[in-house]
């Protein structure tokens, strides 16, 4: 089995810029219910698999991209191979493979195709009569290889045996069976199977591995990442006829119970799994879930449509989902399983045994109206609506809005726009036609474009190369409304006087502002009574405070902008440069090694070099003494004890 691991191009790595706006961004939401949060998705089969190649080596390198990129959700098809018993990313079932198949093995003659003595495989079998049991038999299995020649009929030659009730059976059998194959980029080999290049071992086990990998290498609280994993559910087309429907497989050659795609990454990824059952778990008693945290970060119960109080004081919701931080670092979850397209091949799926581990399509993908212009301006559909503040009036739980067939230059205007309004974009096109690894930059740029918050630039490094303070008061953000920054955020001097963001009791998308200026250590008390200093934690609750701020803005006589070029949000990085936390002027860094790990990538680099330096050295001197004894010329002692060079005589 093909083992996929955690290896993106160093140039899908956010740089130390990126690393803070991401960073930033999940601490900023981190209290919000994940059902509201927005992430960027990526289609994996348009972004990975457009060229119809299924090889190991760049699939490993395009999910990996796509993690690195911060692609939060990803929406994938596997196909269920009814001969060889797998969940496989080829659209097409593989011939018998070793420890796969068995010689023997049977099904309906319906569903398969006979072979020509040469390369065709589009004839027909007949279909059996009523009452008939008619099953095929598969000679030895194909043995996996390495070759770059047809794979020949010796080991692929299909016998076609159908057997009626009457006990009397037809065999139709061929001699020989070429299916092209080329070689990968490691040098393992493709199949072509009508249209597609499909490697022998590229199945869900090479999935569940990558997933391994890169959960084990950011299992740290500032690489830690929610992701969410989106299943597209198939059937195999059949090998000797790729570009043919699918066949439903016969009830009896449906997954078994270990063979279930939740069964098997809940095997191998327990610990990381957020499942249906943990959801029904802690919802039971919040005291015990998601009130309860290590991280002084609950959930925010102000986005649950439904809070029960017992008279046990237990404490319930039936509808309400974990916030970010808690399922993050308090949980310790960083996966959710979830159906997204299933083919009516597979419908008698065994999906009850399933839906412990796996949401269902309409709990974690709805599919709410949502229009855009041309130019990738949001023109109906958006969640943001003047007036109505409330969670039960502007509900955009799970929101999704999958883009396809925009143009590159809308995509930017648009991802922004949807974040703004409360959807998560979902890539469901191929940018540039090239996969991921071809073309990253626009990957790349898609996922920065959904990024509420910042203005691009933003926060500006106040920190220079030999990590000395250049603008330590450069510490404290605003939300600018002006024209130029249209409800980003930037830096501004904390001691400058500012209006403040309030937030009106603690509802998401409620916002006043204060009466009079103040600089930001004075922030906290100068919001009105019933109201809170607080940030925007989402782009729908940045876009009712963006709102706010132009709707209160008077003209002031001098002409200057006032309110519009600036408004305190509770946001700063006064105790640790690059380390931005909520929680007032006071707040301190959660991340107890992360002036640490500044440090460490400061004085990585030069470390590395002095010690590559004295290995070298100790490696010059060693060869130097070694090729000095091997090239020494014989030495023998004179009549007076003096030692000389020569040649023996």
């Amino acid at each position: 089995m093909t083992t996929l691991q955690y290896q993106p191009d160093p140039a899908a790595e956010p740089d130390d810029h990126w690393g803070t706006v991401f960073l930033s961004m999940r601490d900023a939401s981190g209290q919000i219910p994940i059902n509201y949060i927005t992430y960027p998705g990526v289609y994996v089969t348009e972004a990975c698999f457009a060229n119809g190649v299924y090889d190991d080596l760049p699939t490993q390198t395009c999910i990996s991209d796509l993690f690195a990129s911060q692609f939060r959700r990803l929406i994938i098809d596997l196909y269920w191979d009814n001969i060889n018993r797998q969940f496989s990313l080829c659209p097409v079932e593989l011939p018998p493979l070793v420890g796969n198949a068995t010689a023997g093995y049977s099904v309906d003659t319906s569903a398969l195709y006979s072979i020509t003595a040469s390369t065709s495989l589009t004839t027909p079998l007949p279909t059996p009569t009523a009452g008939s049991n008619a099953t095929v038999s598969l000679a030895p299995p194909l043995e996996k290889r390495q070759s770059s020649s047809p794979l020949v009929g010796n080991s692929t030659s299909l016998i076609a045996t159908t057997t009626p009730t009457s006990s009397r059976s037809t065999t139709i059998s061929t001699s020989d069976v070429a299916i092209p194959t080329s070689t990968g980029v490691t040098g393992g080999t493709l199949l072509q199977l009508g249209p597609y290049m499909c490697s022998l071992d590229l199945n869900i086990g090479a999935v569940i591995s990558l997933y391994t990998d890169y959960f084990d290498q950011t299992s740290d609280t500032i690489s830690a990442r929610l992701q969410f994993l989106d299943i597209k559910l198939h059937a195999a087309a059949p090998f000797t006829n790729p570009s043919s429907p699918a066949q439903t497989p016969m009830p009896g050659r449906l997954p078994r119970s270990d063979e279930l795609i939740g069964a098997q990454f809940e095997a191998a990824l327990s610990r990381n799994i957020y499942t249906p059952q943990n959801l029904q778990d802690d919802r039971k008693d919040l005291n015990k879930s998601w009130f309860r945290d290590d991280y002084k970060v609950p959930t925010d119960a102000n986005y649950f449509r439904t809070v029960e109080a017992e008279k046990d004081g237990i404490v319930s919701t039936p509808d309400g989902w974990p916030g970010q931080n808690w399922i993050l670092l308090t949980d310790s979850r960083r996966l959710l399983l979830s159906w997204d397209e299933i083919d009516p091949q597979m419908a008698e799926y065994d999906f009850v045994s399933e839906s412990s581990n796996v949401f269902n399509a309409s709990e974690l993908i709805p599919t709410p109206p949502v229009e855009w212009s041309d130019s990738g301006e949001v023109t109906s559909g958006c969640y943001y609506h003047s007036g109505e503040t409330t969670v039960a009036q502007t509900n955009a739980s799970w929101a999704v809005a999958a883009i396809q067939d925009t143009s590159s230059n809308a995509l930017p205007i648009l991802a922004e726009d949807l974040t703004a309004c409360g959807f998560s974009s979902i890539m469901k096109m191929t940018l540039g036609s090239s996969s991921v690894q071809n073309n990253l930059i626009s990957y790349q740029s898609f996922a920065q474009s959904t990024v509420f918050g910042w203005a691009p630039g933003e926060p500006r490094n106040t920190t220079s190369a030999n990590g000395k303070n250049t603008n330590d008061d450069l510490r404290c953000a605003v939300i600018d409304a002006t024209s130029r920054y249209q409800g980003r955020w930037r830096l501004e001097s904390c001691q400058k006087s500012r209006r403040a963001a309030c937030r009106i009791a603690g509802q998401p998308y409620a916002w006043r502002l204060s009466t009079f200026d103040v600089p930001y250590s004075a922030a906290p008390d100068a919001c009105p009574e019933d109201t809170s200093f607080d940030l925007p934690r989402t782009g729908l609750e940045n876009t009712y405070l963006h709102r706010q701020i132009l709707n209160d803005t008077n003209p002031r006589d001098d002409g200057s902008d006032g309110i519009l070029s600036g408004v305190w949000i509770n946001f700063n990085s006064l105790d640790q440069a690059n380390c931005w936390v909520l929680g007032g002027p006071n707040a301190t860094c959660p991340y107890s090694d992360f002036k640490q790990e500044e440090q460490q990538r400061q004085i990585l680099i030069p470390t590395i070099a002095a010690l590559i330096i004295l290995i070298l050295s100790v490696l010059t001197i060693l060869v130097k003494c070694n090729q000095n004894r091997r090239n020494s010329r014989t030495r023998r002692r004179g009549d007076n004890g003096w030692e000389y060079e020569g040649i023996p005589s």
